[in-house]
Parts: structure tokens; C-alpha cells; sequence
């Protein structure tokens, strides 16, 4: 039980996307199948993919962050030397750290002030706000996390960026020739 609850809290963000998405998706077939095959669309179908699309958006984001998934335009950091990338690094996180926990300040008082309640499902969209709240929240919480990182285990954190050049197996001026992130 206990490691259950501790996957959950691990993969809080990649469990709570990954259901958005599999929500919105079977919505959206199950509406397309009563509106063309039954004549009877279903009233309350796009309300809830819409939730679901902010959910998946927004903390989907934060799983990708998490992951180091998100597209960068590593051209300038490939030609530093390693004390330089690091550096730059170290120095783009903390710069995060401070956008998304004002971007999470942002989104709370956003999500507070929100006043409307959805059409079918009367949910007053302060809780569907509250996926930005989460989203950079997350973000937060993991830039913080690799920027100690970066001083606590200087290792781990430069093999969580190398990582992400794994899938192509080139070095830098190998992927520069072959034209950008191994395409």
C-alpha cells in the first residue's frame, strides 16, 4: 500500500494528464459515434473535454518538465565548454523557478477571482483554473529541485541533459550535421 501511494505522489502529474487525455479521447469518440451513427449527440460532451484539455495542457506540461521533455534550442549551449553549460544551466533555472512560482501566484489569485460555473456541469471554473495552479506549481517544485541538484549531485543533474541527446546516439557537432535534435 505504501508504494502506492508513494507511485501516486511521484506521478501525480503524469497519472492526472494521462487520465485527461484518456477521458477526452473516449468522450470525443463516444460523442461522434452518438451524434453520426445515433442522430443524439451527447449535451455534455465537448463541456468535459474541454476540462479535460486544460488538465492535459497544463499538467501534462509539468510532466513533460519534469521529464525534460520539452523542445530547447540548445545551439548556443552545444558550443559552450561544460563549466559554461552548466553555468547557463544553473542560471536558466533559477530564472524558472522564479517565473512559474510567479506564474503560480498568478493562476491561484486567477483561479480565486473566477466567478462562472460551466453550463451542464455547474463546476464553477475555479477548480478547472486550478490546473494552471498545479501545472506551474510543479514546475516550480522541480526547477527548484534540479537547481540544488545541480550542487548536490552535479552528476545526476548533467546526466539528466545528456539524456535527452540518448535517443539519437550523436554528439553535438554529429546531430549539428545531420541538421538540429536528430532529425
Amino acid at each position: 500500500m505504501k508504494n502506492r501511494i508513494l507511485y501516486a505522489i511521484t506521478h501525480m502529474e503524469e497519472i492526472i494528464a494521462a487520465s485527461a487525455l484518456s477521458c477526452m479521447a473516449f468522450t470525443a469518440c463516444i460523442n461522434v459515434f452518438t451524434r453520426y451513427i445515433m442522430n443524439n449527440p451527447l449535451t455534455w460532451a465537448e463541456e468535459l473535454e474541454c476540462i479535460c484539455l486544460v488538465f492535459a495542457t497544463f499538467v501534462g506540461g509539468a510532466a513533460c518538465y519534469k521529464r525534460n521533455l520539452h523542445y530547447g534550442m540548445d545551439f548556443l549551449v552545444d558550443r559552450l565548454p561544460e563549466n559554461g553549460k552548466m553555468f547557463l544551466r544553473k542560471t536558466l533555472l533559477l530564472l524558472f523557478i522564479v517565473l512559474f512560482i510567479y506564474l503560480t501566484g498568478l493562476s491561484y489569485k486567477f483561479a480565486l477571482s473566477a466567478s462562472k460555473t460551466t453550463t451542464f456541469f455547474r463546476i464553477k471554473y475555479k477548480y478547472i483554473d486550478f490546473a494552471a495552479v498545479l501545472g506551474f506549481g510543479s514546475m516550480a517544485f522541480y526547477s527548484l529541485r534540479y537547481f540544488i541538484q545541480s550542487f548536490t549531485d552535479p552528476q545526476k543533474f548533467a546526466a539528466r541533459y545528456a539524456s535527452a541527446y540518448a535517443n539519437d546516439g550523436l554528439n553535438s557537432e554529429e546531430r549539428d550535421a545531420k541538421g538540429g535534435n536528430g532529425s
